[in-house]
């Protein structure tokens, strides 16, 4: 079967769009997973941060409470 010009700058039109849709999937997919390593290093980040404060609040517990034991406050 014989194609003409026309048929065969079709083809090849849709044989090109296929090609770069796949390669936008893979961008997008490349992208979202960047993103996801992201928001998971940044919630590791948030966990640090907030076992760092807690062991402040908590020696900060322990300095007033030995400070009002010392005067006899407690």
């Amino acid at each position: 079967m014989k194609h003409d010009a026309l048929t065969d700058a079709m083809i090849q039109r849709a044989i090109k769009k296929a090609a770069d849709k796949q390669a936008w999937e893979q961008k997008k997919r490349d992208y979202e997973a960047r993103e996801q390593q992201e928001r998971q290093k940044r919630l590791q980040y948030l966990e640090q941060e907030r076992q760092i404060l807690h062991q402040a609040q908590e020696t900060l517990k322990g300095i007033n409470t030995a400070i009002m034991e010392h005067f006899g406050i407690k």
